[in-house]
């Protein structure tokens, strides 16, 4: 089973923040806070320290991909990008792990969080099992 993750969200439209609070709940996953532009999502990325990301790229203040190159300059936390742009021909940053096209579905949202869930949750085994001595791992 999936852990729970803890989510910053960032739109810059209260419906689809709106949205992501409750699908997100519904998953089972806590929403940490939400920003309604690039700047706040830097500034509660520090505060908060999520295990995820989802955010828009058209923001005022600072755009998406400024905020995701911001975040990652003091930590390594996944992206998923949720954006009413079609998805760039080169990857806009090496930290985001699924890009979505809106109008999203639920579906498409909950599977790019799983594979995000599951693939810390393998970094978190292989920490763990790296912690043990040789003759235990």
């Amino acid at each position: 089973m999936i852990h729970s993750l803890r989510i910053a969200v960032a739109d810059d439209e209260p419906e689809i923040r709106d949205f992501f609070r409750r699908f997100l709940s519904r998953l089972g996953h806590s929403v940490v806070g939400e920003a309604c532009d690039g700047a706040q999502l830097v500034e509660l990325c520090k505060a908060e320290h999520p295990d995820l990301v989802i955010t828009d790229l058209a923001m005022p203040e600072m755009d998406g991909v400024s905020a995701i190159a911001a975040i990652a300059t003091c930590s390594k936390i996944p992206v998923i990008i949720v954006s009413s742009h079609d998805r760039p021909c080169e990857p806009c940053h090496p930290s985001v792990v699924a890009y979505l096209v809106k109008p999203i579905e639920g579906g498409e949202l909950e599977e790019a969080i799983e594979k995000v869930a599951e693939s810390l949750e393998r970094a978190d085994s292989d920490h763990a099992k790296s912690a043990l001595p040789p003759n235990q791992q």
